[in-house]
Protein backbone atom coordinates (compact mmCIF):
# COMPACT_ATOMS: atom_id res chain seq x y z
CA UNK A 1 0.00 0.00 0.00
CA UNK A 2 1.37 3.42 -0.99
CA UNK A 3 0.92 6.25 1.52
CA UNK A 4 2.10 9.86 1.35
CA UNK A 5 4.45 10.92 4.15
CA UNK A 6 7.23 13.34 5.04
CA UNK A 7 10.69 11.82 5.42
CA UNK A 8 14.26 12.88 6.11
CA UNK A 9 17.06 12.31 3.58
CA UNK A 10 19.76 10.48 5.55
CA UNK A 11 22.11 9.55 2.67
CA UNK A 12 22.46 10.10 -1.08
CA UNK A 13 23.67 7.25 -3.31
CA UNK A 14 23.83 8.51 -6.92
CA UNK A 15 20.17 8.35 -8.06
CA UNK A 16 18.91 6.49 -4.99
CA UNK A 17 18.18 8.08 -1.62
CA UNK A 18 18.11 6.65 1.89
CA UNK A 19 15.14 8.02 3.86
CA UNK A 20 13.82 7.87 7.40
CA UNK A 21 10.54 8.64 9.11
CA UNK A 22 9.21 7.56 12.50
CA UNK A 23 6.37 5.47 11.07
CA UNK A 24 8.38 3.40 8.59
CA UNK A 25 11.99 3.57 9.82
CA UNK A 26 14.72 3.50 7.14
CA UNK A 27 13.95 2.82 3.48
CA UNK A 28 15.00 3.87 -0.02
CA UNK A 29 13.44 6.11 -2.62
CA UNK A 30 13.93 7.62 -6.07
CA UNK A 31 12.96 11.02 -7.43
CA UNK A 32 9.74 11.51 -9.38
CA UNK A 33 11.16 12.31 -12.82
CA UNK A 34 8.49 14.81 -13.89
CA UNK A 35 8.87 16.93 -10.74
CA UNK A 36 12.68 16.96 -10.58
CA UNK A 37 14.12 16.29 -14.03
CA UNK A 38 11.54 17.46 -16.56
CA UNK A 39 9.65 20.34 -14.96
CA UNK A 40 12.29 21.22 -12.32
CA UNK A 41 9.53 22.13 -9.88
CA UNK A 42 11.61 21.52 -6.78
CA UNK A 43 15.35 21.48 -5.87
CA UNK A 44 17.23 18.18 -5.77
CA UNK A 45 17.31 16.86 -2.19
CA UNK A 46 20.52 16.56 -0.20
CA UNK A 47 21.35 14.95 3.13
CA UNK A 48 19.33 16.66 5.86
CA UNK A 49 16.43 17.65 3.62
CA UNK A 50 12.82 16.94 4.50
CA UNK A 51 10.90 15.59 1.52
CA UNK A 52 7.35 14.64 0.70
CA UNK A 53 7.24 11.11 -0.65
CA UNK A 54 4.92 8.27 -1.56
CA UNK A 55 5.95 5.38 0.67
CA UNK A 56 6.06 1.97 -1.00
CA UNK A 57 6.45 -1.02 1.32
CA UNK A 58 7.15 -3.34 -1.63
CA UNK A 59 10.07 -1.43 -3.18
CA UNK A 60 11.57 2.02 -3.68
CA UNK A 61 9.38 4.89 -2.55
CA UNK A 62 8.82 7.93 -4.80
CA UNK A 63 10.16 11.31 -3.68
CA UNK A 64 7.67 13.97 -4.79
CA UNK A 65 8.96 17.27 -3.43
CA UNK A 66 11.79 18.84 -1.44
CA UNK A 67 10.27 20.80 1.43
CA UNK A 68 11.47 24.36 2.31
CA UNK A 69 14.92 24.52 3.97
CA UNK A 70 15.85 26.60 7.00
CA UNK A 71 19.59 26.42 6.20
CA UNK A 72 21.61 25.28 3.18
CA UNK A 73 25.38 24.79 3.01
CA UNK A 74 27.15 24.63 -0.34
CA UNK A 75 30.60 25.07 -1.81
CA UNK A 76 32.11 25.68 -5.26
CA UNK A 77 33.30 22.47 -6.93
CA UNK A 78 35.51 22.85 -10.01
CA UNK A 79 34.86 19.19 -10.94
CA UNK A 80 31.09 19.47 -11.18
CA UNK A 81 29.31 20.76 -14.29
CA UNK A 82 27.02 22.93 -12.18
CA UNK A 83 29.97 24.08 -10.02
CA UNK A 84 27.78 24.41 -6.92
CA UNK A 85 28.03 21.35 -4.66
CA UNK A 86 25.55 20.96 -1.82
CA UNK A 87 26.98 19.90 1.53
CA UNK A 88 23.88 19.61 3.73
CA UNK A 89 20.48 21.16 4.46
CA UNK A 90 18.52 22.11 7.59
CA UNK A 91 21.65 22.13 9.74
CA UNK A 92 21.40 23.66 13.23
CA UNK A 93 25.08 23.50 14.22
CA UNK A 94 28.24 23.19 12.13
CA UNK A 95 31.42 21.94 13.76
CA UNK A 96 34.48 22.99 11.78
CA UNK A 97 37.19 20.53 12.74
CA UNK A 98 40.94 21.09 12.53
CA UNK A 99 43.42 18.93 14.39
CA UNK A 100 46.25 20.02 16.67
CA UNK A 101 48.90 18.88 14.19
CA UNK A 102 50.04 19.71 10.63
CA UNK A 103 46.41 20.16 9.54
CA UNK A 104 46.00 23.37 11.54
CA UNK A 105 45.67 26.27 9.08
CA UNK A 106 44.10 29.65 9.88
CA UNK A 107 43.40 30.57 6.26
CA UNK A 108 41.53 27.31 5.71
CA UNK A 109 39.48 28.03 8.83
CA UNK A 110 38.57 31.42 7.37
CA UNK A 111 37.22 29.68 4.26
CA UNK A 112 35.20 27.12 6.20
CA UNK A 113 33.78 29.79 8.48
CA UNK A 114 32.77 32.04 5.56
CA UNK A 115 30.95 29.19 3.79
CA UNK A 116 29.19 28.06 6.96
CA UNK A 117 28.12 31.52 8.05
CA UNK A 118 26.74 32.16 4.59
CA UNK A 119 24.50 29.14 5.16
CA UNK A 120 23.02 30.79 8.31
CA UNK A 121 23.83 27.92 10.69
CA UNK A 122 25.56 28.25 14.06
CA UNK A 123 29.29 27.55 13.79
CA UNK A 124 31.78 26.12 16.29
CA UNK A 125 35.49 25.60 15.62
CA UNK A 126 36.71 22.40 17.27
CA UNK A 127 40.45 21.70 17.52
CA UNK A 128 40.70 17.90 17.70
CA UNK A 129 43.38 15.50 18.95
CA UNK A 130 44.27 17.71 21.93
CA UNK A 131 45.95 14.68 23.51
CA UNK A 132 48.63 14.63 20.76
CA UNK A 133 49.97 18.16 21.30
CA UNK A 134 51.12 19.56 24.64
CA UNK A 135 50.73 23.07 23.20
CA UNK A 136 47.20 22.57 21.84
CA UNK A 137 45.80 25.34 24.08
CA UNK A 138 48.11 27.78 22.28
CA UNK A 139 46.25 26.99 19.04
CA UNK A 140 42.95 27.86 20.73
CA UNK A 141 44.44 31.20 21.80
CA UNK A 142 45.62 31.84 18.22
CA UNK A 143 42.13 31.22 16.79
CA UNK A 144 40.40 33.35 19.43
CA UNK A 145 42.86 36.17 18.83
CA UNK A 146 42.32 36.00 15.07
CA UNK A 147 38.53 35.42 15.24
CA UNK A 148 37.37 36.86 18.58
CA UNK A 149 33.68 36.27 17.84
CA UNK A 150 34.16 32.56 17.02
CA UNK A 151 33.20 29.78 19.43
CA UNK A 152 36.30 27.58 19.86
CA UNK A 153 36.58 24.21 21.62
CA UNK A 154 39.60 22.02 22.35
CA UNK A 155 38.62 18.35 22.23
CA UNK A 156 40.00 14.82 22.33
CA UNK A 157 37.99 11.74 21.43
CA UNK A 158 40.63 9.67 23.29
CA UNK A 159 40.51 11.41 26.69
CA UNK A 160 36.97 12.79 26.36
CA UNK A 161 38.14 16.41 26.75
CA UNK A 162 35.57 18.86 25.40
CA UNK A 163 33.01 16.22 24.38
CA UNK A 164 30.44 17.38 26.95
CA UNK A 165 30.60 20.89 25.45
CA UNK A 166 29.77 19.40 22.04
CA UNK A 167 26.95 17.29 23.44
CA UNK A 168 25.36 20.41 24.95
CA UNK A 169 24.97 21.79 21.42
CA UNK A 170 23.53 18.53 20.06
CA UNK A 171 20.11 18.20 21.64
CA UNK A 172 17.09 16.12 20.68
CA UNK A 173 15.91 16.87 17.14
CA UNK A 174 18.89 19.00 16.12
CA UNK A 175 21.03 18.34 13.05
CA UNK A 176 24.77 18.90 13.25
CA UNK A 177 27.41 18.52 10.55
CA UNK A 178 31.15 17.91 10.95
CA UNK A 179 33.38 19.55 8.33
CA UNK A 180 37.13 19.28 7.96
CA UNK A 181 40.02 17.73 6.09
CA UNK A 182 40.60 14.00 5.90
CA UNK A 183 42.36 12.80 9.02
CA UNK A 184 41.08 15.41 11.50
CA UNK A 185 39.12 12.76 13.39
CA UNK A 186 35.53 13.29 12.25
CA UNK A 187 34.59 9.60 12.27
CA UNK A 188 36.42 9.00 15.56
CA UNK A 189 34.50 11.89 17.11
CA UNK A 190 31.15 10.57 15.84
CA UNK A 191 31.94 7.17 17.40
CA UNK A 192 32.88 8.80 20.71
CA UNK A 193 29.68 10.86 20.81
CA UNK A 194 27.54 7.86 19.89
CA UNK A 195 29.26 5.68 22.50
CA UNK A 196 29.55 2.85 19.97
CA UNK A 197 31.13 2.04 16.61
CA UNK A 198 29.04 3.67 13.88
CA UNK A 199 31.77 4.94 11.51
CA UNK A 200 34.91 3.28 10.16
CA UNK A 201 38.19 4.99 11.09
CA UNK A 202 41.42 5.25 9.07
CA UNK A 203 44.84 6.32 10.31
CA UNK A 204 46.92 9.28 9.14
CA UNK A 205 50.47 9.68 7.85
CA UNK A 206 52.65 10.81 10.73
CA UNK A 207 54.96 12.97 8.58
CA UNK A 208 52.25 15.37 7.36
CA UNK A 209 49.13 14.36 9.36
CA UNK A 210 47.14 13.74 6.18
CA UNK A 211 44.49 11.05 6.16
CA UNK A 212 42.50 9.02 3.68
CA UNK A 213 38.80 9.51 3.07
CA UNK A 214 36.94 7.34 5.57
CA UNK A 215 33.53 8.75 4.69
CA UNK A 216 32.76 8.35 0.98
CA UNK A 217 29.35 10.04 0.95
CA UNK A 218 27.25 12.27 3.17
CA UNK A 219 25.39 10.20 5.70
CA UNK A 220 23.33 10.87 8.80
CA UNK A 221 23.92 9.17 12.14
CA UNK A 222 21.27 9.10 14.88
CA UNK A 223 22.47 9.49 18.46
CA UNK A 224 20.69 8.01 21.46
CA UNK A 225 19.56 11.44 22.70
CA UNK A 226 17.65 12.10 19.44
CA UNK A 227 20.29 14.34 17.87
CA UNK A 228 21.33 13.77 14.26
CA UNK A 229 24.89 14.10 12.89
CA UNK A 230 25.89 14.40 9.23
CA UNK A 231 29.40 13.18 8.50
CA UNK A 232 30.78 14.31 5.13
CA UNK A 233 33.89 13.32 3.13
CA UNK A 234 37.04 15.26 4.06
CA UNK A 235 37.55 18.48 2.11
CA UNK A 236 41.09 19.84 2.08
CA UNK A 237 40.17 22.44 -0.55
CA UNK A 238 37.06 24.53 -0.05
CA UNK A 239 36.41 27.09 -2.77
CA UNK A 240 33.93 29.88 -2.09
CA UNK A 241 30.61 30.40 -3.85
CA UNK A 242 28.12 33.20 -3.12
CA UNK A 243 29.73 33.91 0.26
CA UNK A 244 29.65 37.71 0.53
CA UNK A 245 27.74 37.81 3.83
CA UNK A 246 29.77 34.93 5.25
CA UNK A 247 33.03 36.71 4.41
CA UNK A 248 31.88 39.92 6.07
CA UNK A 249 31.02 38.02 9.26
CA UNK A 250 34.30 36.09 9.23
CA UNK A 251 36.38 39.23 8.62
CA UNK A 252 34.24 41.45 10.82
CA UNK A 253 37.25 43.49 11.93
CA UNK A 254 37.65 44.55 8.29
CA UNK A 255 34.00 44.84 7.26
CA UNK A 256 33.12 47.02 10.28
CA UNK A 257 35.67 49.63 9.20
CA UNK A 258 34.62 49.17 5.55
CA UNK A 259 31.20 50.59 6.33
CA UNK A 260 32.79 53.81 7.63
CA UNK A 261 34.63 54.66 4.40
CA UNK A 262 33.68 57.95 2.72
CA UNK A 263 32.87 56.23 -0.59
CA UNK A 264 30.63 53.18 -0.86
CA UNK A 265 32.81 51.69 -3.62
CA UNK A 266 36.09 52.29 -1.78
CA UNK A 267 38.83 49.82 -2.78
CA UNK A 268 40.84 50.53 0.40
CA UNK A 269 43.91 51.55 -1.52
CA UNK A 270 44.52 55.30 -1.89
CA UNK A 271 41.01 56.73 -1.72
CA UNK A 272 40.50 59.74 0.59
CA UNK A 273 38.46 59.05 3.70
CA UNK A 274 39.22 55.32 3.72
CA UNK A 275 38.45 54.07 7.24
CA UNK A 276 40.16 50.73 6.55
CA UNK A 277 43.50 52.34 5.63
CA UNK A 278 43.21 54.62 8.65
CA UNK A 279 42.68 51.57 10.91
CA UNK A 280 45.79 49.92 9.45
CA UNK A 281 47.84 53.06 10.08
CA UNK A 282 46.64 53.11 13.71
CA UNK A 283 47.63 49.48 14.14
CA UNK A 284 44.02 48.36 14.72
CA UNK A 285 43.98 46.22 11.58
CA UNK A 286 46.68 44.32 9.71
CA UNK A 287 47.51 44.55 6.03
CA UNK A 288 47.52 40.75 5.84
CA UNK A 289 43.91 40.55 7.07
CA UNK A 290 42.78 43.10 4.49
CA UNK A 291 44.54 41.31 1.63
CA UNK A 292 43.14 37.91 2.56
CA UNK A 293 39.64 39.41 2.78
CA UNK A 294 39.99 41.06 -0.64
CA UNK A 295 41.47 37.92 -2.22
CA UNK A 296 38.61 35.75 -0.97
CA UNK A 297 36.07 38.31 -2.18
CA UNK A 298 37.62 38.21 -5.66
CA UNK A 299 37.65 34.40 -5.64
CA UNK A 300 33.99 34.18 -4.66
CA UNK A 301 33.05 36.69 -7.38
CA UNK A 302 34.97 34.72 -10.04
CA UNK A 303 33.33 31.45 -9.00
CA UNK A 304 29.87 33.06 -9.06
CA UNK A 305 30.46 34.44 -12.56
CA UNK A 306 31.70 31.04 -13.76
CA UNK A 307 28.71 29.27 -12.23
CA UNK A 308 26.34 31.76 -13.90
CA UNK A 309 28.09 31.31 -17.26
CA UNK A 310 27.79 27.52 -17.04
CA UNK A 311 24.07 27.79 -16.24
CA UNK A 312 23.40 30.21 -19.14
CA UNK A 313 25.32 27.97 -21.57
CA UNK A 314 23.33 24.94 -20.41
CA UNK A 315 19.97 26.69 -20.92
CA UNK A 316 21.01 27.90 -24.37
CA UNK A 317 21.83 24.34 -25.42
CA UNK A 318 18.50 23.09 -24.04
CA UNK A 319 16.62 25.80 -25.93
CA UNK A 320 18.49 25.05 -29.16
CA UNK A 321 17.75 21.33 -28.91
CA UNK A 322 14.13 21.65 -27.80
CA UNK A 323 11.51 19.98 -30.10
CA UNK A 324 9.71 23.32 -30.67
CA UNK A 325 12.93 25.01 -31.78
CA UNK A 326 13.70 22.13 -34.18
CA UNK A 327 10.25 22.52 -35.75
CA UNK A 328 8.68 19.23 -34.61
Amino acid sequence: MNTETNARIIAVHKERYALYDEDHGEYYGKLKASNYYHLALTPYPVTGDLVKCQYNEMGDSVILETLPRKTFIQRFDAWKASNAQAIAANVDEIFILTSANHDFNLKRLHRYLAVCRQGKANCTIAITKADTNAFAQDLVDVVKSDMPDADVLLISAVTGQGLDAIREKMTDGTISVFLGSSGVGKSTLVNALAGRHVMDVNGIREDDSKGRHTTTHRQMVFLDNGAMVIDVPGMRELALLDAEEGLKETFKTVSDYEGLCRFADCKHEKEPGCAVRAAIERGELTEDALQEYKNLQKEAARKERKDWAVMVSKHRKELKNSPKRRGY
